[in-house]
């Protein structure tokens, strides 16, 4: 038996609207509260990740920044598991220790 195309073309719509609603919604939100949701977000300062105000960031610290973490390895110049500001300054220039 050979249904017709639209008892199959319409449960996959509805399918596809009520996946697609969370998404919508979170969109209406941001909108609603004047903040829209961006695709790329400005590095944090190098206070904002020292959460522990040592004076480095480690690999724990990084973890909230997942592009960093990403790079945390090539930045970190002399192995020691922690970027310095000045080690920082190359992944986010102008975000360094402010004095």
């Amino acid at each position: 038996m050979k249904l017709p195309i639209s008892l199959i073309a319409i449960p996959a719509l509805s399918m596809a609207a009520l996946l697609a609603s969370p998404a919508l919604r979170a969109q209406e939100a941001a909108s609603a509260a004047g903040t829209e949701p961006t695709t790329t977000t400005a590095p944090r300062s190098f206070e904002e990740l020292d959460t522990n105000l040592d004076g480095a960031i480690s690999k724990d610290e990084a973890a909230v920044d997942p592009a960093l973490t990403q790079v945390f390895g090539t930045l970190d110049e002399d192995a020691d598991g922690r970027l310095t500001p000045e080690e920082y300054a190359a992944y986010a220039p102008g975000n360094g220790p402010q004095n």
